[in-house]
């Protein structure tokens, strides 16, 4: 069986490699990059994507009218399957000990309020069933979601302050602060998180994990790019 054995751009998403600490990224921009191909469309407002250990593809689709959910393929080419129906605000994902993590509650009304008053979680779902029960509640929006090596989790706001961190099975709501983070990764050595930031200059904050008060810019746009939105990142 085709599996998917490469990391799919798209969806809505904005991929970021990981490289050297810059100031800016290098003129031109994406001077080598890929030639996208589309591979689905008309499949709702998309949110999330990810590539399971197995080499399935999930996706987050809203359609218009209808709740959120969770759709899986089995192989390239094939038809999606509706994996999870009725999720409210489906937000960023992660694997976590052969089941997918999954972000609910990722609205603009449970962002604007996330730091105050957090209503969004994340559910733990079997990616072969779709039975699926809450994980953790109580975080800001559930925005970008990622797992440290440790087992931690880490989940962003881009409509609020507080990065949200779930280990142990306890939530540590305002663990750390960055202004509208979104997408989030942790690098292999497990020593920081790196947070995509969407509203304001475009730019990548690094948080040093075992001390999230020290938060610095990794990387950060020229003025040029002042209307670049960030949303998701990988590596």
């Amino acid at each position: 069986m085709r599996r998917f054995s490469k990391t799919l751009a798209g969806l809505g998403m904005l991929l970021i490699a990981g490289a050297a600490p810059a100031a800016a990224a290098p003129s031109p921009d994406c001077a080598n990059a890929p030639t996208p191909k589309v591979i689905y469309s008309s499949q709702g407002v998309l949110e999330s994507v990810i590539v399971g250990p197995a080499g399935r593809l999930y996706f987050t689709s809203t359609p218009a009218g209808q709740s959120g959910r969770l759709l899986k393929v089995n192989r390239r080419g094939a038809t999606p399957r509706v994996l999870v129906d009725g999720v409210t605000g489906p937000g960023g994902m992660v694997f976590h000990r052969h089941r997918l993590l999954l972000g609910y509650g990722d609205t603009a009304a449970n962002g604007v309020s996330g730091d105050a008053n957090p209503q969004a979680g994340l559910y733990r779902v079997n990616p072969r069933t779709g039975a699926k029960r809450v994980f953790a509640a109580g975080l800001g929006m559930a925005n970008g979601v990622a797992r440290g090596p440790d087992g931690a989790i880490y989940a962003s706001n881009d409509f609020g302050m507080k990065l949200d961190r779930v280990f142990g099975g306890v939530v540590d709501h305002g663990w750390a602060e960055v202004n509208s983070g979104n997408g989030l990764v942790v690098d292999r050595a497990g020593r920081y998180l790196y947070a995509a930031q969407t509203f304001g200059p475009p730019q990548i904050a690094r948080i040093e994990i075992a001390h999230p008060a020290n938060v610095t810019t990794f990387a950060a746009g020229t003025p040029e790019d002042g209307n670049a939105i960030l949303d998701g990142m990988t590596r």
